[in-house]
């Protein structure tokens, strides 16, 4: 924080301090050194905040982006209110009903979800300061999954700067709050609470790196895009989305840029979209870092788990997202977008298992188990809804055609594009996750008890499969989890896959759920998950390559 002083006078008995504004658009003046009395004898202070701008971008992870009809613009997938009432009518859907809102050709992106407003910070980043928050889009992303975080994530990046100005206009005051309670900014206080180390990452990082770090401005934009469609499209979308953000602070709102570069914070499937628009679209020279979170680097196989028995054990969420096969199926099988988050061809082999038999695959998954039509455990049914002979062939034909054509290409190219240079990622260690499945055949008997003679089951379980054998008898399966370490989605496989690369700058092993990883207690530092002291800690490494000097 630097000072713009008058001319020096030889007896300077009166000195004000002066606090800057923005207007709309942006631009930083200070509107009340006009009505300090004129005196040869006064010295007037201009407090200069950071004037260039680092846009960091966030990305949702699957589910996590409000969607709509594009018809008629009503939404369809929001959660704006407590515990996700927006989403729970979900509950009552069958397959077909799910299968028809939840469509890949109908849905779009609704940017009116519910805002959180600002209420910590000194200066409001809604509008002036920053665009506000809704031209910044954070009526894309999922209130209840990322409402509070986005609002806490803005507070502390521009929180130290802030309460420096407070302390230089108000420094009286400021010497008497602090005898009894620091007034310190929210990183300044994580300095403090440093003290973490171990062989998966240090928290410690320096005042001097917190003083660089509060040379720039962080305004935090929001990219949402239609987690059902392939993750490929919305990388080409983001790549649109990142110019226009730069452009917004060249040229529009008035800071200018301390480099033609932003930084991405993503969560799960959205470090997928990341990872592609960086590497394999070729926008990392306009990508300063990237921060991942719980990213399935290399898919899991809990999307095999769900396609196959639902998600009816994941509590409300699963039942939201369908109970059963044959509510979840529908819409999975053919929404490009979740389908990418199946174990990819570099995911350990044989992580779906056979109780005293066989385990697959071998070399790929897609010819061993996505795309094979022959045994009872094929990923897809086409004749889960749909009975009429025509239908379920097309069903089955275009499944085909999506899984080689839009799936598999997306797996290996975004193999290929490997991760951006300067790369940080947390993951959980502690939730137990489907590190591989294992089918296991039940003694159940489906005769009847006096004649002997196969009869055909009415109904089963959620997580059980029944198989009628070539003897025209049936038999249980149940899918059993492994409950190796994860986060409850991604295991620890995506994690060790990763730490391979050798130009990884930063990693966490970390307790953390999911579905929550960015999951925010309070604005209280001393409360902030391992996770997110990472996040922050990680955007204060990134901003360490800017060259303060040559961005002014």
């Amino acid at each position: 924080m630097t000072e713009k002083n008058t001319p020096d006078t030889d007896e300077c008995q009166n000195i004000s301090y002066h606090r800057p504004h923005w207007d709309e658009n942006g631009k930083c003046s200070w509107v009340d050194i006009q009505l300090q009395h004129k005196s040869l004898n006064a010295k007037a202070r201009c407090i200069l905040p950071p004037i260039k701008a680092i846009p960091v971008i966030f990305i949702p992870g699957v589910m996590g982006t409000n969607l709509k009809n594009k018809k008629d613009d009503q939404p369809v997938w929001r959660a704006d209110w407590y515990k996700g009432m927006d989403t729970l009518p979900f509950i009552g859907l069958n397959g077909q009903e799910r299968r028809e809102l939840l469509n890949v050709k109908t849905t779009a992106v609704d940017d009116q979800g519910k805002i959180q407003s600002s209420k910590y910070t000194l200066y409001s980043d809604d509008g002036n300061l920053f665009p506000s928050r809704e031209q910044r889009h954070w009526g894309e992303a999922l209130h209840l999954s990322y409402g509070d975080f986005l609002d806490i994530f803005q507070t502390s990046l521009v929180d130290d700067w802030q309460r420096d100005i407070h302390r230089m206009t108000n420094p009286e005051f400021v010497e008497k709050v602090e005898k009894v309670l620091p007034v310190r900014g929210i990183l300044s206080e994580l300095l403090a609470l440093s003290n973490k180390d171990d062989d998966s990452y240090k928290t410690d990082f320096t005042e001097k790196e917190l003083n660089h770090f509060k040379h720039f401005l962080f305004p935090v934009h929001v990219f949402g895009y239609n987690w059902l469609v392939d993750n490929a499209i919305s990388a080409a979308q983001l790549v649109k989305y990142i110019d226009k953000v730069i452009n917004t602070y060249k040229y529009q709102h008035g800071h200018g840029l301390a480099v033609e570069k932003v930084i991405l914070v993503t969560h799960s499937m959205g470090g997928l979209v990341a990872r592609y628009a960086s590497q394999v679209l070729g926008v990392k020279d306009k990508i300063l870092g990237i921060v991942h979170g719980v990213m399935p680097d290399t898919g899991s196989p809990a999307a095999y788990r769900r396609m196959k028995t639902g998600a009816g054990k994941e509590g409300v969420p699963g039942m939201v997202l369908g109970d059963t096969a044959e509510k979840l199926m529908p819409v999975l099988a053919f929404a490009p977008g979740p389908l990418q988050l199946l174990p990819s061809p570099k995911y350990p082999s044989n992580w779906l298992k056979f109780e005293g038999g066989e385990s697959y695959p071998k070399v790929d998954p897609f010819e061993e188990i996505y795309l094979r039509d022959d045994v009872w455990w094929r990923l897809y049914e086409p004749d889960i809804l749909d009975k009429d002979q025509v239908t379920i062939r097309r069903n089955e034909k275009s499944y085909t055609e999506l899984m080689r054509d839009t799936v598999k290409i997306f797996m290996i190219d975004i193999e290929k594009g490997e991760y951006h240079p300067n790369t940080y990622v947390f993951y959980g260690k502690e939730v137990k996750s489907d590190g591989f499945l294992t089918w296991v055949k039940e003694n159940k008997k489906y005769q009847n008890p006096y004649t002997g003679q196969p009869i055909t089951p009415q109904y089963t379980t959620h997580d059980r499969k029944i198989v009628k054998l070539p003897d025209c008898k049936y038999c249980e399966y149940l899918l059993t989890q492994s409950n190796t370490a994860g986060d409850g989605t991604v295991p620890v496989e995506s994690l060790n896959e990763i730490k391979k690369y050798p130009l990884l700058k930063g990693w966490l092993a970390t307790n953390v759920d999911h579905q929550d990883a960015y999951e925010i207690s309070g604005p209280y530092p001393d409360k902030y998950s391992e996770a997110i002291k990472f996040t922050l800690q990680s955007i204060i490494k990134i901003v360490q390559e800017v060259d303060v000097h040559a961005a002014n």
